[in-house]
C-alpha cells in the first residue's frame, strides 16, 4: 500500500519498515530516493523534474532516506531494500533549498506542497515531500533555461509530448468555465428568488468562493458538524450573526432570522467546499441615493475569513474563484463610507452588476488581500478607480 492518502499522522517509522517488508513498489504515487538532491544542476533538475510530474499528474509522495533493491547489474527494481534514513542532514535547511528551488524553478509555481519529517527513534530521520496534484495543471521546469513539461505514469515520470501540454491546459480552462457557468446560474437563481431562506426584495449582495479543484469535502463536514455548538463559529454570514442552519440538497445553509427579511443573509456550503453567501445591501443612504462600499467590502472580507477556517478543516487549496455581484442597483450610486465628505455623480447602469471573478492562487493568503482585485473591479462599476480603502502600496486601510 501507499503512503499517498495517507494523513501524515500514520506515516511513521514503522510504516516506512511496512514498504519494505510488503514490498512496495514506486508506481504512479510513490518515488524513492535514498538521498537528498545535491548541489549539481542535475540532481536538481531530477528533482524538479519528479516534482512538477506529480503535480501535472495525480499527486504523490517522494520519500528520501530509502533505498532502492539492484539487480546484478547494478540497475534498480524499484522496490525498496531498506530504510536508512538521512544521517547528518540539516532538514530544515534542506527544506528551505527545496522550497527555494521549487519556487524559482517551476513556472507556475506549484501550489500544494508539503515535507513531512518520519522521525526514527536512534536512527537518522526520513523526509517525506507530498505533491498533490495541481488544479493549474500544468507546471513548467524552467532551471537553467530548460523548458519541459513532465507526467507521472504507472512506470514512473515520462516528458509530455505536445498532445498532451495542449490537453493540460484545455482542461484547465474547462475547469475555470464550469465554474463561470456555475456561478452565473446561482447568481440567475437568487435574482429569481430561488434561495434558501426566505429574503425581501431589493438590492443585493451576492459573493462566491468556489475552488478550482472539484473535491469531495462532504464526509469531512459532516464530521465536523457533529459538534452543532461549533457551527457559529464555522460558517458566519455576511453582516449578521448566524441564528439557525439546516441541511440542503446544496449542502448546509447557515441564515440570520431578522423580522425584517430585506436585512435577512445567508451562507451556503457546497459539497465540494465552496461557498455562496448572500443578503440584502447593507446600509442603503436613501439621502445618497446609494449603498456604502466600505460595508460591502467588510462583508466579504469577514466571510472569507471565516471560510479560510473551515477550508483548513476540510483540506480545501488552492486556487480559488472569488466573484460577487450586485442586483437590483439601477440608478444607484457606489457610496464610500458613512461620513464620508464626497458623494459620486455617476449611478451603476444596469440593475445586475456581475463584478469579473479573480482567481487566487493561495486560499490561504490574508482575505483583505486576496479580495483587493475584486473590489477594485466593484469600485470601477460603480464609476470609481479603485477601492478607497487601500493605500498605494496595497495595504487595507480603513477610516478611524
Amino acid at each position: 500500500m501507499s503512503t499517498f492518502g495517507l494523513p501524515f499522522s500514520h506515516i511513521d517509522a514503522a510504516c516506512l519498515d511496512s514498504l519494505v517488508t510488503n514490498g512496495v513498489a514506486e508506481g504512479r504515487h510513490l518515488e524513492y530516493k535514498e538521498r537528498l538532491p545535491g548541489d549539481d544542476d542535475k540532481s536538481k533538475h531530477e528533482f524538479l523534474a519528479d516534482a512538477s510530474s506529480f503535480a501535472n499528474s495525480v499527486g504523490g509522495d517522494l520519500i528520501y532516506g530509502v533505498r532502492e533493491a539492484r539487480d546484478a547489474t547494478n540497475t534498480p527494481l524499484a522496490i525498496p531494500e531498506g530504510i536508512v534514513g538521512l544521517p547528518e542532514v540539516n532538514l530544515d535547511q534542506a527544506q528551505l533549498r527545496l522550497d527555494d528551488l521549487l519556487r524559482h524553478s517551476v513556472d507556475p509555481r506549484i501550489p500544494r506542497v508539503t515535507f513531512h519529517r518520519v522521525p526514527r527513534a536512534a536512527d537518522p530521520p526520513c523526509l517525506l515531500i507530498r505533491i498533490l496534484q495541481s488544479p493549474l495543471r500544468l507546471h513548467m521546469v524552467t532551471f537553467k533555461g530548460v523548458s519541459r513539461f513532465y507526467g507521472r505514469g504507472a512506470s514512473g515520470r515520462f516528458q509530455l509530448d505536445v498532445g498532451q501540454i495542449r490537453a493540460g491546459f484545455v482542461e484547465v480552462e474547462t475547469a475555470r468555465e464550469r465554474l463561470r457557468r456555475f456561478r452565473l446560474d446561482r447568481i440567475a437563481r437568487i435574482v429569481a428568488g430561488e434561495i434558501p431562506i426566505r429574503m425581501g426584495e431589493g438590492g443585493k449582495l451576492i459573493f462566491h468562493a468556489l475552488p478550482l479543484t472539484s473535491l469531495d469535502v462532504w464526509p469531512a463536514f459532516v464530521g465536523v458538524a457533529e459538534d452543532r455548538s461549533q457551527i457559529p463559529n464555522l460558517l458566519q454570514p455576511m453582516a449578521g450573526d448566524p441564528s439557525d442552519w439546516h441541511y440542503n440538497l446544496d449542502g448546509f445553509v447557515v441564515h440570520t432570522t431578522r423580522s425584517d427579511v430585506s436585512r435577512q443573509t445567508y451562507i451556503q456550503l457546497f459539497r465540494d467546499g465552496g461557498f455562496e453567501a448572500a443578503g440584502g445591501l447593507p446600509n442603503f443612504s436613501a439621502h445618497h441615493g446609494g449603498f456604502y462600499g466600505l460595508l460591502i467590502e467588510r462583508g466579504a472580507i469577514q466571510v472569507l475569513t471565516t471560510t479560510q477556517r473551515l477550508w483548513k478543516l476540510l483540506g480545501v487549496t488552492g486556487p480559488i474563484m472569488l466573484g460577487m455581484a450586485l442586483s437590483g442597483v439601477t440608478g444607484w450610486k457606489m457610496l464610500s463610507a458613512p461620513g464620508a465628505m464626497w458623494d459620486p455623480k455617476e449611478t451603476f447602469d444596469a440593475d445586475l452588476a456581475i463584478i469579473p471573478e479573480v482567481v487566487v492562487q493561495d486560499e490561504n493568503a490574508p482575505a483583505e488581500q486576496a479580495l483587493k482585485p475584486l473590489f477594485d473591479l466593484a469600485w470601477n462599476a460603480g464609476g470609481w478607480p479603485y477601492s478607497h480603502f487601500y493605500t498605494s502600496s496595497g495595504q487595507r486601510q480603513e477610516p478611524r
